[in-house]
């Protein structure tokens, strides 16, 4: 990194690839951290305070997931995530500050995989699906990443981009329908559901966000694990104000830079809807039994409420993202709720 040190705390990167490629801190936004809830220790695995913690503390049971027809507790996606961890650092070699790629749709088995490449300290980069070999192959070779993992369904490209890459030496399928029927969840299924997470940096980078590279060379914004705490220890917490009985539904592509928005979800303990090709179902949420009055609030547009039965749920509030939002959200909202417009994570 250039310019003068900005004071990042100590890294438990073996690979300072993230560190040594940060912009130049002249570059750098003022960091507003004064806040007490902003004061996180040296070390700190996000995925580790998202999941094993969140059992520690009791919540075992609580519901994390709904997707693929079921529901996921924390305490089933902490030990999942913890098996697929094994796997990747025992199989396959995953060294902390190692980027791993991920290309997957919106479901359970992509927020299990981020979680377990994240507790074994990797940085993640999130794809969607909709991206081509060529496409991929740059961000490969910007990131430089010898390993990615894939939704099975959408592995061809990736397998495309492996073929002609002088950086990605792996391409492991795993199960999308969390039929646990593809190379890493078997791998996964004979491990242990107790792993001794990397202890990161508070100011290791954890997530590579790329632009999609449509309209040039593809970009990445780089994520903290402190960051992605902050998400949910000031966001959802100070303005969503979210409550333990929330539920959160959106169509935006995890992959997308919308996919910190699962860690606020998850660190306040509620539940988070991953939704195939960006468009919920009747049935993604109903199959989960809700009260009258509980509320669901989303990370997209209104348009996704169109899918869910009025008669069960109260939306309150809306949350857009502020790009491209059309003038009929603000004039005409039939469901009377509370717009509210955020950004990107980037």
């Amino acid at each position: 990194m250039s310019g003068e040190n900005p004071g990042l705390g100590p890294s438990g990167h073996v690979d300072d690839f993230a560190r040594r490629n940060l912009p130049p801190f002249q570059q750098w936004p003022k960091l507003l951290l004064d806040r007490p809830e902003f004061q996180y220790p040296d070390y700190l695995n996000a995925a580790v305070e998202l999941t094993d913690r969140i059992v520690e503390q009791g919540m075992g049971d609580h519901v994390a997931l709904i997707g693929n027809g079921r529901q996921r507790t924390y305490k089933e996606l902490t030990d999942w995530s913890n098996r697929l961890a094994h796997a990747l650092v025992e199989n396959y070699g995953v060294k902390p500050g190692h980027r791993v790629l991920i290309r997957s749709g919106n479901n359970p088995a992509l927020v299990a995989a981020w979680l377990a490449a994240t507790k074994a300290g990797a940085v993640v980069v999130n794809t969607m699906p909709m991206l081509r070999a060529g496409e991929l192959t740059k961000i490969v070779d910007k990131a430089e990443i010898s390993l990615a993992l894939t939704d099975s369904r959408v592995a061809d490209e990736l397998v495309a981009c492996a073929k002609t890459s002088k950086f990605l030496k792996q391409v492991v399928n795993f199960d999308g329908t969390q039929n646990h029927d593809a190379e890493l969840d078997r791998i996964a299924l004979n491990k242990a559901v107790k792993f001794d997470a990397v202890k990161t940096g508070r100011d290791d980078v954890a997530l590579l966000g790329f632009t999609s590279g449509t309209t040039g060379e593809p970009k990445a914004t780089m994520h903290f694990h402190r960051d992605l705490l902050i998400i949910a220890d000031g966001y959802a917490k100070e303005v969503l104000n979210v409550t333990p009985d929330d539920v959160f539904v959106g169509s935006p592509p995890l992959a997308f830079t919308f996919a910190p928005s699962i860690f606020a979800q998850l660190r306040c303990r509620h539940v988070k809807v991953p939704l195939v090709n960006g468009l919920p179902s009747a049935n993604s949420v109903a199959d989960r039994p809700l009260r009258p009055h509980s509320s669901i609030r989303s990370a997209q547009t209104a348009s996704v409420f169109g899918f869910i039965p009025a008669k069960m749920l109260t939306i309150h509030p809306l949350v857009k993202n502020g790009v491209c939002a059309p003038d009929t959200l603000f004039t005409s909202n039939p469901l009377g709720s509370v717009l509210l417009i955020g950004s990107l994570p980037t």
